[in-house]
């Protein structure tokens, strides 16, 4: 076989994990329900999952190349697939097992362009898995909310103190309205339905 064949077989990343819960733990962050699409994508910099609800609400997961202990990337560009969020974390969930670390190896693309899985830390068991992945065009949402060479508007916070704001303001059936404040910094979330609620989170 020649190096060329080689090369060309060769998949655009192989990494290995050496503790799967923390992975689980960020996905299932931003799982808002049973069933969800999620886009991953991959780069020498590591990998971005992105999530969307309802055309309005976005959320990204960024796993840095230096939280693996190894990373091997090879494709050119940034390669873009879609899976199944849930069946992406479930799967990951059979990996963990309390009180054993879990070490796992991820591999795209897979011979048919799945997402591969398999446990690296056991000499007795091997678990395994293969995700369908589907080419991003299929999944219905555009990521630019942004006019072009504008600078989006962002904020961190604990996700604790995110979802009680929310859970504060939300009326059943209601809209809840996001604003930012420079000075002083600060998030305002305003609820309307059968009435009328606000509250702020000082940045």
């Amino acid at each position: 076989m020649s190096s060329s064949a080689v090369e060309a077989e060769a998949p655009d990343l192989v990494c290995q994990l050496d503790n799967v819960q923390g992975m689980v733990d960020a996905l299932s962050a931003v799982r808002w329900k049973r069933h969800q699409d999620a886009v991953i994508e991959l780069s020498e910099h590591g990998i971005v999952l992105i999530v969307e609800d309802s055309n309005c609400l976005q959320a990204k997961v960024y796993l840095q190349r230096e939280l693996f202990i190894q990373y091997e990337y090879k494709a050119q560009g940034r390669p873009k697939f879609g899976v199944s969020l849930g069946l992406f974390v479930d799967c990951l969930n059979t990996f963990s097992v309390p009180g054993h670390s879990g070490a796992i190896e991820i591999q795209y693309p897979g011979p048919d362009m799945q997402l591969l899985l398999k446990s690296i830390d056991s000499l007795d068991a091997c678990i395994y898995a293969e995700i369908r992945t589907r080419i991003p065009e299929t999944i219905s949402w555009d990521y630019d909310f942004e006019p072009a060479g504008s600078t989006p508007l962002s904020f961190t916070c604990k996700s604790a103190a995110l979802k009680e704001a929310i859970d504060d303001v939300e009326w059943p059936g209601s809209s809840i309205q996001i604003t930012l404040q420079p000075s002083p910094p600060s998030v305002n979330f305003m609820g309307e339905g059968h009435g009328y609620l606000q509250t702020s989170c000082i940045m």
